[in-house]
């Protein structure tokens, strides 16, 4: 983990990596996100009439 550390600070422009899903670009291709980004994804796409039934029920 030093070592890594290390890395980072000597290395120019260094920096940690992106190690969310939305940062793999392999990924991103084939349409998989994170829970959170696909959940507000959900709810973008449903209409006023939707939302409304949900809090009813």
């Amino acid at each position: 983990m030093l070592l890594f550390c290390v890395k980072i600070l000597l290395k120019k422009g260094g920096r940690f990596p992106n190690t969310h899903i939305e940062g793999n670009k392999a990924l991103r291709k084939k349409g998989i996100f994170c829970a959170r980004t696909m959940d507000r994804m959900a709810v973008q796409r449903k209409g006023l009439y939707d939302i409304i039934n949900e809090i009813k029920e």
